[in-house]
C-alpha cells in the first residue's frame, strides 16, 4: 500500500520518502509471497466494486511496468448449503452485472473434472479470479516509484512518529534521526500495533501457513485447465500451478496470534496433513502431492475484517492505512490511489467511510 501510494503521489508531482525496516520488499512482510488471490467473488457490493477498479489499475501497472502481475484463471468458490457466502456472492456480482455462474456440482466436475463432485452441493464460479504475482507486483510497484523520483530509505526502523512545528510531521528512526515532512501515511502491516500503540486492541497479527506441494499430473493443473479455489468452510483456498511446477495451498482461518518481530517458526506438519485432508476430500488427486514448499506469513487483523484507511486522531497530517485482514493486497492500487487523494486533497473520490477509526471506539474522535 505504501510504494502503491508513493508511485500515485510521485505522479502527482509531489516530494516523497518511502521508509521500510527491511530491504524492499521486505521479507517478513504480509505482501510478500508468490501469489495472491485476484476475485470479484465478494458478498458485499462495496469489495465488488472495489476489486473492479483495482482490475484496470493493475493492467495500467503491467503496461506501466512491462511485468506480468496478473494470470487470469477464474475462481471456484465451493459450497454445501445455502443462503451462504457463496450465494452472497453470486447475487452481489450479478447486481453489479458482472458475469459470474451458479453451478452445481455435477457442472462443476464437468468442467473441472479434478474436484470430487460428491463433496459439495454447488459451485459459484467468479471469471475474474486471478492469480496475482505479489511479489513481482510489489518489486513493480518499487521499481515505478523509484523511476518517477521516489526516495527509497531502506533498512532504517521507524519507533515514533511525533507532530513537529508549524503542523508538520517528524519521523523518528531507530537511530535518532528525524525526517521532517509536511504529511506522513503509516502502512506498517503487522507492525501497526507497535507503531501505533493505541490500536493494539483493535489489531491482531496472526500467524498464517502456506505449503507449495507439486501435483503427479501437472497438466491438468495448470492455470488454463485448473481454477482458484476457495472453500470457506474450512477456510482452504488454493492456486493452479503457477510457481517452479508447484501449485499453492492455505487457510485464511485466523492463526495463532503472533509477534512479527519474533522468530519467523516453520509450517507445522500437522498443517501439512490437514492440507492433504482436504485435498482427499475435494481434489483428490493431489492427496499424494510432493511438498515443494512451506511458508508463512502475518496477517494484520481488524475486529470486523474492514480496512483502516483514516486520519490519525491525534496527529495533524498523519495518514493510517492498515489492517487488511489477510484480503487486502488485491485492492493495493486503488488503496495508493485513495491515500494519495487524502495525502494531497484531503478527500478521495471512493466513500471509505466505513474504514474510518471510529467506528471501534468513540475516544479517538
Amino acid at each position: 500500500m505504501g510504494a502503491a501510494a508513493a508511485c500515485e503521489l510521485a505522479r502527482e508531482g509531489a516530494n516523497v520518502a518511502l521508509i521500510d525496516q527491511s530491504t524492499l520488499p521486505n521479507p517478513q512482510a504480509a505482501s510478500i509471497d508468490h501469489s495472491k488471490v485476484f476475485r470479484f467473488a465478494y458478498p458485499d457490493p462495496f469489495y465488488v466494486r472495489l476489486a473492479a477498479d483495482s482490475t484496470s489499475r493493475w493492467r495500467d501497472l503491467e503496461s506501466a511496468t512491462g511485468a506480468r502481475l496478473l494470470t487470469p484463471t477464474g475462481a471456484v468458490l465451493i459450497g454445501k448449503s445455502a443462503p451462504s457466502f457463496e450465494t452472497q456472492c453470486y447475487d452481489a456480482m450479478r447486481a453489479l452485472g458482472h458475469d459470474c455462474e451458479m453451478l452445481d456440482s455435477r457442472q462443476i466436475s464437468e468442467r473441472f473434472p479434478q474436484f470430487n463432485a460428491r463433496a459439495f452441493s454447488y459451485a459459484v464460479y467468479d471469471p475474474a479470479g486471478a492469480i496475482l504475482h505479489a511479489e513481482t507486483a510489489v518489486r513493480a510497484l518499487i521499481d515505478l516509484a523509484r523511476h518517477r523520483g521516489v526516495k527509497i530509505i531502506e533498512g532504517t526502523r521507524v519507533i515514533d512518529v511525533r507532530q513537529a512545528p508549524k503542523s508538520r510531521v517528524a519521523i523518528v528512526t531507530e537511530s535518532g534521526e528525524e525526517v521532517e515532512c509536511r504529511r506522513a501515511m503509516i502502512a506498517s502491516g503487522p507492525w501497526s500495533r507497535k507503531l501505533l500503540p493505541f490500536l493494539e486492541r483493535q489489531l491482531t497479527t496472526t500467524l498464517q501457513e502456506i505449503v507449495y506441494f507439486e501435483p503427479d499430473s501437472s497438466r491438468i493443473f495448470e492455470p488454463s485447465r485448473f481454477p482458484i479455489f476457495l472453500e470457506l468452510e474450512s477456510g482452504f483456498y488454493g492456486f493452479p500451478i503457477h510457481h517452479a511446477g508447484a501449485m499453492k495451498i492455505a487457510n485464511h482461518l485466523k492463526g495463532v496470534e503472533v509477534d512479527p518481530d519474533s522468530t519467523q517458526p516453520q509450517v507445522g506438519e500437522h498443517f501439512v496433513e490437514a492440507c492433504r485432508a482436504f485435498f482427499t476430500e475435494f481434489i483428490p488427486g493431489l492427496a499424494n502431492a510432493k511438498v515443494r514448499e512451506t511458508r508463512v506469513c502475518i496477517y494484520n487483523n481488524t475486529p470486523d475484517d474492514d480496512f483502516i484507511i483514516d486520519w490519525h486522531p491525534r496527529l495533524e497530517g498523519v495518514l493510517l492505512v492498515t489492517g487488511f485482514s489477510g484480503h487486502g493486497f488485491k485492492f493495493g492500487p486503488t488503496i495508493g490511489r485513495i491515500a494519495a487523494d487524502l495525502l494531497m486533497a484531503g478527500n478521495a473520490s471512493i466513500d471509505i467511510d466505513r474504514f474510518c477509526i471510529t467506528r471501534f471506539n468513540n475516544d479517538y474522535e
